[in-house]
């Protein structure tokens, strides 16, 4: 145990101990021999600790003001007993500063907090042949849960699973095919207006778009996992020149993109004359896209506009809010 004059502090994380929390994972990655498996970096450890939707928490432990250990949990949830958990990913104290209590006070620190959010169980893994550790946890009043064995997915498998998972969630999630208007209306002019976007840029991002034609109002979104802003402006003006019905249509496409509006009326005639390829010889960004828009304007007669977006415009705000709503539920799916 520490002497009096050892000052051991133990206290929540803050960004500004992102530095010594990354050093001590890849040091403890190091301890269970498997450094080359460790990928945590300082912007990723910060992201996940401290980010907008923080996936985990951590403690540390001070030594005199030194960074001596640390410990990162997160809640899981049971079942059965309809009460949340507590887990506790790492938890690890320098070999400088071991022998002092360091373990045992992140343990029955993070056991008090896992009573104080109402959790009813608290639960962590250990490596089988770390024997010192179990020992040490059995000590605790920890026992091992012999009768249940952890499964694990990762790296490729993961990925492949994951490939599967989305086709379903893209079955499940996709927007509805827009009403086809009416033959009394299909003489009017079809007024549009969209937005796209991605948070981050690149990252994942959403389209929608607010199709009017006479009394009708049809609202289209959907949206992509890894995408940018200018490929989600886009998307917008193909889906709803896709959801017109037959050829020769009249329509208005109203967008805040300079980009999509400058695109379609003044740079596409030279990409085209040169092969897809700018000025410079290089391959036009977005140009399957591109391509698709470039059919549906000479399938039907579009004339582009460019308004300023989040201006009040009751159709573009409609849609920014559509674009919002789709992103979020992606995240949530996650």
């Amino acid at each position: 145990m520490p002497d009096k004059k050892t000052d051991i502090r133990f206290r929540p994380a803050t960004p500004a101990d992102i530095p010594a929390i990354v050093k001590m994972i890849h040091e403890l990655a190091v301890y269970e021999r498997a450094p080359e498996e460790c990928h945590a970096t300082e912007a990723n450890t910060a992201r996940e600790l401290f980010g907008a939707k923080p996936h985990a928490e951590a403690l540390i432990a001070e030594v005199n003001g030194q960074p001596a250990g640390y410990a990162i949990f997160f809640h899981n949830y049971s079942t059965w007993e309809a009460a949340p958990g507590l887990y506790l990913e790492d938890v690890y104290v320098r070999p400088t500063f071991r022998r002092r209590g360091l373990g045992r006070m992140f343990l029955t620190t993070l056991a008090a907090i896992a009573r104080e959010r109402g959790c009813h169980r608290f639960e962590w893994s250990v490596l089988d042949w770390n024997k010192p550790a179990r020992d040490f946890y059995e000590q605790m009043g920890a026992r091992p849960m012999t009768e249940w064995v952890i499964y694990r997915t990762d790296g490729d498998a993961l990925d492949e699973m994951a490939d599967e998972g989305r086709k379903l969630l893209d079955t499940l999630t996709a927007a509805p095919p827009p009403p086809k208007a009416s033959s009394e209306e299909a003489g009017g002019k079809y007024v549009i207006h969209t937005d796209g976007g991605a948070q981050p840029n690149p990252g994942t991002g959403a389209w929608a778009a607010v199709v009017r034609h006479g009394k009708r109002v049809t609202e289209l979104t959907d949206g992509e996992r890894e995408t940018t802003n200018n490929r989600m402006e886009m998307t917008a003006a193909i889906r709803a020149l896709e959801s017109l019905p037959g050829e020769g249509c009249s329509a208005e496409v109203h967008t805040d993109s300079e980009y999509l509006r400058n695109g379609i009326t003044k740079w596409i005639r030279n990409w085209k004359k040169n092969g897809w390829k700018t000025a410079g010889k290089t391959p036009v960004k977005n140009a399957d896209l591109w391509q698709r828009l470039d059919e549906l304007c000479q399938r039907h007669s579009v004339a582009w506009h460019w308004l300023k977006g989040h201006a009040g415009h009751e159709d573009n705000e409609r849609c920014d809010v559509l674009c919002t709503e789709t992103i979020a539920r992606l995240l949530r799916q996650k």
